[in-house]
């Protein structure tokens, strides 16, 4: 490939849902471009994309992959990302460095999540949406046409409409142009459009008519007059539309045929990566304040590493934009973050899994370098004159823990330094050591990201691992005041042991601390300097309760009398009587478990309200309020015990076919019902 610079290079994302095509399309558009010999197949498993053993397993995408193409003297640098939701942090980062998103759409009737969460996701991008598998028995181009007006209103703009024979695409209309193209030999040649389609592509040019229209008072005017628009109306429209977001092309075809037209469209449609409107408000570390970062070469070299992939061979690759100035091999940045320095020894342009050596990449490109020991995902480096700090993407937090257990002594040994491995290139994977339980826990976005990675672990580090639930924190009170006077006594020879303390329990209700320690001795019945002690035996105490043996919470002990021994009294008497104190009056102060509630904020479709709310009740839930977005989006406000959600995230993800989103937090700790307190003894 020949040098390009920002204003002829274009970033773009495609996103869909799992299975829409995207990959083969991907692959379609690299061999078209000649960027590739031949054209893969998922089921071989010799795509571009889809190269790692697991979505060779899988036949689906696991993680992005940068598949960069030269089409009339531009460079796109294609991002392919996962349709699945679980791997929601892949299209989070490739967003982070994409001006533009093409969003592939099933064409058969209905919008489906993956395309919804794409629209979401790519809300502040220029967009194209490809109709694609027009081939298929299902296809419904002209309710599909309708359903995404309905859905996202007049910037909805068909540009074809596709002409078929015996379910096969052999042409189209560009209604745009108003003109026909028909496919022959590989070759696309223009062709009456058939009279018979005039009902069918009318109605299309209107809706081009009408969204074109909508992007100046003056087009409005000349629409509501009547007047027909020029060609170049229309296509300037069209690309103007884009840019600010009014505007979203619509193309069809299938994962073989069309596919130049995708490109064309690209071209036309998308903004280059200098565009005014990709630049980035950056933190300038000299002045302490923030300023404009322009994709262009005049400025000092920048970059943001986007993805971080590692590998126990070839070490860590780093995944980057380059944000402004060039960037040649050999130079020296700074990492503001770690402040250090790193040298970039070798500049590599990614092609799928191969990296190709180059010696610079301008402002707009995406690039790869490897074996860094200080560079991390959402980390900036920059010239060290000129140091700034390019905001953080934000990744999709997790909510879905399992505790990770390997299998036998090696595997133990191994497993700590993989999973760091494997949390350096996942933001959305959090891992965290349990104290109280002794477990390893991970966080994720759903059952199906945390499987890949036990997978990832067992093909790339040769560790073998399960999961299993995690253990609820569980918690012991007591509900009624209680006052017990216990003696320790012990002579054994010489000095012995002696304490005796009378306490008063009884509920605080503050759950944020285990105990309140309080003294109302008279008379110096127990000595001052022994109260300290007497406290430390509550802090053993309340460790483990009477009933499950899980941690006390929300006691309040009051030492009110006692007695000691001028020699046989000691610190450890008296702790040792407090201890025992404490366990003769758990069981007379009527205990009670207490279960963790977690406040949830669900975010879903209107239509699924009564599904949510349905299944919340199932799960102990308190629906305490909602609130109703413009967008047809309702929140739901709830607290439900944290042993009813823990598998919320596969839960939510089946009943809106993966368009809900939810955020869980700790809440406090509540009385457990007796059937529920029955069920946990009984286990533990």
């Amino acid at each position: 490939m020949r040098d390009y610079h920002a204003h002829e290079i274009g970033n773009v994302a495609v996103l869909g849902h799992s299975g829409c095509g995207k990959t083969s399309i991907v692959e379609t558009m690299a061999y078209r471009a000649g960027a590739t010999g031949q054209i893969g197949n998922i089921q071989s498993g010799n795509t571009i994309s889809d190269y790692s053993a697991e979505e060779i397993a899988r036949q689906s995408s696991v993680n992005l992959s940068i598949v960069p193409i030269e089409w009339d003297n531009c460079k796109i640098n294609l991002i392919d990302v996962p349709g699945t939701f679980d791997f929601v942090g892949e299209t989070e980062a490739a967003l982070s460095v994409c001006e533009s998103a093409l969003i592939i759409c099933p064409s058969y009737a209905g919008i489906s999540a993956g395309t919804k969460q794409a629209m979401y996701k790519a809300r502040d991008k220029g967009k194209i949406i490809y109709i694609n598998g027009l081939d298929n028995p299902n296809s419904d181009y002209p309710t599909k046409l309708q359903q995404l007006k309905d859905t996202y209103g007049k910037g909805i703009a068909p540009i074809q409409v596709p002409i078929m024979d015996n379910n096969k695409m052999v042409g189209y209309v560009n209604v745009a142009k108003m003109e026909g193209r028909m496919f022959e030999n590989g070759q696309t040649h223009v062709a009456p459009i058939p009279e018979d389609m005039m009902d069918e592509v009318l109605p299309i040019k209107a809706m081009i008519d009408e969204a074109v229209a909508n992007t100046s008072d003056e087009l409005l005017e000349k629409y509501l007059e009547e007047e027909p628009f020029t060609k170049e109306e229309i296509s300037n429209a069209l690309r103007q539309g884009v840019t600010d977001g009014s505007l979203i092309p619509v193309l069809c075809g299938t994962d073989r045929i069309g596919i130049s037209i995708i490109l064309n469209s690209m071209c036309a449609f998308f903004d280059s990566a200098n565009h005014p409107k990709n630049a980035l408000i950056v933190k300038d570390l000299k002045k302490d304040d923030e300023k404009i970062l322009e994709c262009n070469e005049d400025s000092p070299t920048s970059l943001f590493v986007f993805k971080t992939i590692t590998d126990p061979f070839v070490g860590k690759t780093s995944y980057f934009k380059v944000t402004s100035g060039t960037l040649y091999t050999g130079m020296t940045l700074y990492n503001p973050k770690e402040k250090e320095e790193e040298k970039i020894v070798k500049i590599y342009q990614p092609m799928g899994k191969n990296l190709i050596e180059v010696d610079k990449l301008h402002a707009g490109e995406i690039g790869a370098f490897t074996r860094s020991t200080t560079c991390h995902t959402n980390d900036t480096l920059c010239d060290p004159r000129y140091p700034i700090l390019i905001p953080d993407t934000e990744y999709s937090k997790p909510y879905y823990k399992k505790a990770i257990v390997p299998l036998g002594k090696s595997n133990e040994e191994k497993i700590a330094n993989a999973i760091n491995r494997l949390l350096e290139e996942d933001p959305t994977l959090v891992y965290e050591y349990n104290e109280e339980t002794k477990q390893q826990c991970l966080s994720g976005i759903g059952d199906i990201h945390l499987d890949t990675v036990l997978n990832k672990l067992k093909t790339r580090f040769k560790v073998e691992a399960k999961f299993e639930d995690v253990k609820i924190p569980y918690r012991e009170t007591i509900k009624k005041e209680v006052t017990q006077r216990t003696r320790y006594k012990k002579q054994s020879g010489g000095h012995g042991q002696f304490g005796e303390v009378e306490i008063t329990f009884k509920p605080s209700r503050d759950y944020d601390k285990p105990y309140i320690f309080k003294e109302e001795v008279f008379g110096g019945a127990v000595p001052r300097t022994y109260f300290p002690a007497v406290e430390k035996g509550l802090i053993e105490s309340v460790k483990a309760g009477c009933l499950g043996g899980y941690p006390v919470l929300g006691i309040e002990a009051t030492l009110i009398d006692g007695a000691y021994h001028s020699v046989d009294s000691s610190e450890m008497a008296f702790k040792t009587a407090t201890s025992m104190c404490f366990k003769e009056a758990m069981p007379k102060a009527d205990p009670a478990l207490l279960e963790p509630y977690m406040k949830m904020k669900v975010i879903i479709d209107d239509e699924f309200t009564g599904d949510i709310m349905s299944h919340l009740n199932t799960l102990r839930a308190r629906v305490i309020g909602s609130d109703v977005f413009e967008d047809g989006l309702i929140k739901i406000i709830a607290e439900a015990p944290m042993s009813e959600v823990m598998n919320y995230a596969v839960d939510l993800r089946s009943m809106t076919q993966g368009q809900g989103v939810f955020e869980m937090e700790f809440l406090d700790y509540e009385f457990a019902p007796a059937n529920v307190v029955k069920k946990i003894l009984n286990k533990s």
